[in-house]
């Protein structure tokens, strides 16, 4: 009797999309291949060392700790498992200007009475303001964020439907933040989280509130170690579930043959795949590995094609 051989599946980039990609798919029986052009794990949030000393590339800490936890939890693992996660206080700080700096503290009672020495009455609008927050984010969280998002019908719901209404889809973040608050310190506190989106407050749906109920109330938090730690405990995850790692080995190119993934060009040679997987930069992917016929974008235009 013959066994099936599971499908070959190769993943670009060993960042976290790559490594969470490649963790979920080895544990269902495929046989993964995760491909990577530095020498080090974690895409952007790989370390460097130097000296003895060890520098985070990118993030430094992360907000949400239960979203990652929530991710080990699906393999019978914790966090606590590979590292301490310490909770900030002070969060972080505000430099204003020279002299002029805000530490925010992780006690939201310290937090308030701050608020209310820059702007009085703001701490009460800040409860008001963090309710509406609480209640987009176990929405947001709840209800979308966790959906696959294959298809229109999984928000068919009543429950769903209800919700999406009071999550002030329309409602720019700036004018949001502005029905609260008028003091420009506290105005520019309350938006830079939404900045790590990508855009300007007048520009991202005051949905995004629910992030300062992420910041505020949820915490701001540090693996000991380094931020490199969560990615090594992914990588040790993933070697656990049997995905094989090629390191320092840049892809050049995806061959494709009658519309499926055939093999991943590298400098060392050829990986055969049934399915490619692209969890490194969307536009180097787009414009430098695909075949010029089933690239999304123009590279001129930055359009569709």
């Amino acid at each position: 009797m013959m066994h099936k051989v599971p499908p070959r599946i190769v993943v670009i980039g060993a960042g976290f999309a790559g490594l969470s990609a490649a963790i979920t798919l080895a544990d269902k029986g495929y046989s993964v291949t995760v491909v990577e052009k530095n020498k080090e794990i974690g895409g952007r949030a790989r370390v460097f060392e130097k000296d003895g000393f060890t520098f985070d590339m990118g993030p430094s800490w992360y907000w949400m700790p239960e979203v990652m936890e929530k991710f080990f939890n699906q393999f019978a693992k914790s966090t606590t498992d590979y590292f301490e996660l310490k909770r900030l206080d002070p969060s972080y700080q505000v430099i204003y200007g020279k002299d002029d700096v805000l530490a925010v503290p992780a006690s939201y009672q310290a937090l308030k009475n701050a608020f209310e020495e820059i702007e009085e009455g703001s701490s009460v609008q800040l409860d008001q303001f963090l309710a509406e927050a609480e209640y987009k984010y176990n929405v947001g969280i709840n209800e979308f964020v966790h959906k696959p998002g294959l298809s229109i019908s999984e928000f068919m719901d009543v429950k769903v439907i209800k919700a999406a209404t009071k999550l002030d889809l329309l409602q720019s973040f700036a004018k949001h933040v502005r029905r609260y608050f008028k003091s420009p310190k506290l105005l520019q506190l309350l938006e830079f989280p939404v900045l790590f989106l990508g855009a300007v407050p007048k520009n991202i749906p005051a949905l995004y509130s629910m992030m300062n109920y992420a910041d505020i109330k949820l915490g701001t938090w540090y693996p000991m170690g380094g931020f490199g730690k969560l990615a090594q405990a992914m990588h040790l995850l993933a070697v656990e579930k049997g995905v094989a790692f090629k390191t320092n080995t840049a892809v050049q190119s995806i061959e494709v043959q009658a519309g499926q993934a055939k093999k991943v060009i590298t400098a060392q040679g050829e990986i055969e795949a049934d399915v490619v997987i692209g969890a490194g930069d969307y536009h180097h992917i787009d414009q430098h590995l695909l075949p010029k016929p089933l690239r999304n974008y123009s590279e001129k235009a930055g359009i569709k094609e």
